[in-house]
C-alpha cells in the first residue's frame, strides 16, 4: 500500500516508502474534521528525411487467425494490444535541439480469412490443427505489455493556475486519467487544478486545502488526492488533507505530528503515530477513524513497510521507482517492526495484528516487504533473509546472501515475483559496485554485474534500471546490458516501457529531449519537452504532466 514519496529534484524522493509519505508525529490529534463527501506539437524541431518501416504486430495477426480458425485462445484478448513500435536506446548526439524523425503508425496486424465451414476433410483438418497449435504457440510468447504507440510530442493544453507560479513548492501528479497540477501564493494558501486528460478539459479548481507555512507534497489516489504540509515549527504539526478526485471539495483533513509518517492502501489511510506510539486507520471516504492498535513493546517509535505486489510495479514509476499509480485494491498489509526488534503483519482495512516473531530487524535496517515476503539485510551479521510473511511466527527464514567482509548492501528491490535485487559495494568503491539479482525460489544468484555509482534498482518487468546520480542503466532479465552509463533520467511507464530524458530532471525551467523505449525494440525519438520544471513531472503511458515557467502543460507522447 504505497503513501508518498517527497520529489528530491527529480519528482521521486517522498518521505515515505514504496508508498510512505513522510510527514509527522501528532500531539494528540484532534478528532478529523468531515466535510462535504465524494463525489500541436510546439516543439519547433525539424524532422530528419529518414523514416522507419511500418511495424508489423503478429500478435494481432495470431489473434485474428485463432478467431477464423475457431482455436482456443489461453488468454483473454483484453490486454494492451498497441502495435510494437522501436527500442534499444539512444539520444541524438546534440541534445541541445530535438531531432525528431517521422515514423508510420499501424494499427492491428490484419488477420487470415475465415476458414470455409466445409473445410473438415483429413488434410484440412491437419492443417487447421498446425494452425491452431501455431497460433497458441504465438499467443503465449505475446508480450503482456508490448510497445507504446510512440509518436512526437504534442501539446494538449496549457493551464492558468490559480496563483502565479513562484520559486516556492509546485507539484504535479497522474493517476489513471486524471492529471492534478498544484502551487502555494505567497500566504501559504495552495490552489490545486484537475484535468481529465482524455477528453482534454479542465474539470476543477480548488483552493479547499487552505493554507500552510508550507507545503510537502501531493498525492494522487483513487477517486481523491492527498496534500501534507510540512510541520510547523511554531507548533510541530503538520496538515493532511483530502480532497475529493471528482469535485475538488474539502473531503476531511488531519493533524499530523511532526515525525509521523502516512501510507495509503485500499480505501484506507494509515497514520503512524510516533507520538502516541499507536498506529491509526482512517477511511479515505470520511476521515473516520477505524481503528487503531498500540505499538506492541509499548514504544513510541516504530518502522512501517508497505506490502507491494506485483501489480504495484507494472505501472508508471518515478525516477527513484516511486509508484504514480499502485494498484491499491489488493495493497491490504503492512508490517510493522518494533523497537524490540519484533515484527508482525497488520491488515489495514481491520487493523487486526498477527502473532509478533521476536529478533526479527531493528528499526534502522534496510528492509522492503513484497509479493508475500520480508526481505531483511541484518546489520548485526551481514546477512540477507526472507520471511515468509503467511507463516512469519511459526516458519524459519531463508538466508539468500552473507555480504563479504567491509561490504554494504542498499537499494533492496523487488526485480520480479520471485527475485529481489540490490546493490553491493566494498568499502567506498561506489565506482566498483555491483548489482545482484537473486532467485528466491532457486535460492541462488541469478546474475550479478557491474554497476558503478547506482544508487537506486527500478524493475521494468523482469529487467532492471540501475540509475546512478547522473546516468542509468538497463540490465535484461539475463543480466544482460541492454544500455549502459546513459546520461539523464529513465522512467518506468509500465512493465514493458520506458521513457529516458537527455538530463537528469530538474526544478529549474529547462528543455528535456525525450526518448520511447521498448526494449528490444529501435529508440523512439519523440521531440523537446520544453520550457518545464522537469522534477515535478509526473506521467501515465500516453501523456506528461509538468509545471511549466508560468503555468500548467500536458503532453502527449504516445496514444
Amino acid at each position: 500500500m504505497p503513501g508518498s514519496e517527497p520529489h528530491d529534484q527529480d519528482h521521486d524522493n517522498l518521505a515515505y516508502a514504496t508508498g510512505t509519505a513522510a510527514a509527522a508525529t501528532p500531539t494528540p490529534t484532534p478528532q478529523t474534521v468531515s466535510h462535504e463527501p465524494p463525489v500541436h506539437t510546439d516543439t519547433n524541431v525539424d524532422e530528419p528525411s529518414r523514416q522507419y518501416a511500418t511495424p508489423v504486430d503478429p500478435w494481432a495477426e495470431g489473434e485474428a487467425q485463432a478467431r477464423a480458425s475457431g482455436a482456443p485462445l489461453p488468454y483473454s484478448m483484453d490486454p494492451p494490444t498497441s502495435p510494437a513500435s522501436p527500442g534499444p536506446s539512444a539520444f541524438p548526439a546534440d541534445t541541445t535541439a530535438a531531432t525528431v524523425p517521422e515514423y508510420l503508425r499501424s494499427g492491428p496486424g490484419a488477420g487470415s480469412p475465415p476458414y470455409r465451414k466445409g473445410f473438415w476433410i483429413l488434410g484440412g483438418a491437419a492443417l487447421a490443427a498446425a494452425v491452431a497449435l501455431g497460433v497458441t504457440a504465438a499467443l503465449l510468447l505475446r508480450p503482456a505489455f508490448p510497445a507504446l504507440d510512440y509518436h512526437s510530442l504534442e501539446e494538449v493544453a496549457r493551464l492558468q493556475p490559480i496563483a502565479p507560479i513562484t520559486s516556492g513548492w509546485s507539484d504535479a501528479e497522474v493517476i489513471g486519467d486524471r492529471a492534478y497540477f498544484a502551487g502555494v501564493d505567497a500566504q501559504g494558501q495552495v490552489g490545486v487544478t484537475a484535468f481529465d486528460t482524455d477528453s482534454a478539459k479542465e474539470a476543477w479548481k480548488s483552493t479547499a486545502a487552505g493554507p500552510a507555512r508550507s507545503w510537502a507534497q501531493m498525492i494522487a489516489l483513487p477517486g481523491a488526492v492527498a496534500l501534507i504540509s510540512d510541520p510547523d515549527y511554531t507548533t510541530s504539526q503538520a496538515r493532511l488533507v483530502v480532497l475529493d478526485g471528482k469535485t475538488g471539495k474539502l473531503r476531511w483533513e488531519y493533524t499530523l505530528g511532526s515525525s509521523d509518517t502516512v501510507h495509503f492502501g485500499a480505501g484506507v489511510v494509515l497514520v503512524v503515530d510516533r507520538e502516541q506510539g499507536q498506529l491509526r486507520g482512517l477511511d479515505l471516504a470520511t476521515g473516520k477513524e477505524r481503528w487503531k492498535t498500540a505499538n506492541p513493546d509499548g514504544s513510541a517509535s516504530s518502522t512501517v513497510l508497505d506490502v507491494t505486489t506485483p501489480d504495484d510495479l507494472t505501472g508508471p514509476a518515478g525516477s527513484r521507482g516511486r509508484p504514480f499509480a499502485p494498484d491499491l485494491a489488493d495493497d491490504d498489509q503492512v508490517v510493522q517492526i518494533a523497537s524490540d526488534r519484533s515484527a508482525r503483519v497488520i491488515d489495514v482495512s481491520t487493523g487486526k495484528a498477527g502473532t509478533p516473531r521476536a529478533d526479527v530487524a531493528y528499526t534502522s535496517d534496510k528492509m522492503v516487504a513484497h509479493n508475500g515476503r520480508l526481505f531483511v539485510e541484518e546489520s548485526s551479521s551481514d546477512r540477507l533473509l526472507a520471511y515468509d510473511l503467511a507463516k512469519l511466527d511459526t516458519a524459519e527464514p531463508a538466508i539468500l546472501y552473507t555480504a563479504p567482509k567491509d561490504a554494504q548492501v542498499d537499494a533492496l528491490t523487488p526485480c520480479g515475483d520471485d527475485r529481489i535485487c540490490f546493490v553491493e559495494t566494498v568499502g567506498y568503491a561506489r565506482d566498483k559496485a555491483q548489482i545482484i539479482a537473486y532467485d528466491v525460489k532457486k535460492h541462488q544468484e541469478a546474475w550479478r554485474k557491474p554497476a558503478a555509482g547506482a544508487e537506486a534498482l527500478i524493475p521494468v518487468g523482469d529487467e532492471v534500471l540501475a540509475v546512478a546520480d547522473d546516468t542509468t542503466t538497463l540490465f535484461d532479465a539475463t543480466g544482460k546490458t541492454r544500455w549502459a552509463g546513459t546520461p539523464g533520467a529513465a522512467v518506468r511507464l509500465n512493465a514493458g516501457n520506458v521513457l529516458q530524458f537527455s538530463d537528469t530532471l530538474s526544478t529549474s525551467v529547462s528543455g528535456r529531449t525525450l526518448v520511447g523505449i521498448h526494449p528490444g525494440d529501435e529508440p523512439v525519438q519523440l521531440g523537446l519537452l520544453r520550457d518545464v520544471r522537469s522534477s515535478t513531472c509526473a506521467w501515465n503511458t500516453s501523456v506528461l504532466a509538468c509545471v511549466a515557467e508560468k503555468d500548467y502543460v500536458v503532453t502527449r507522447f504516445a496514444g
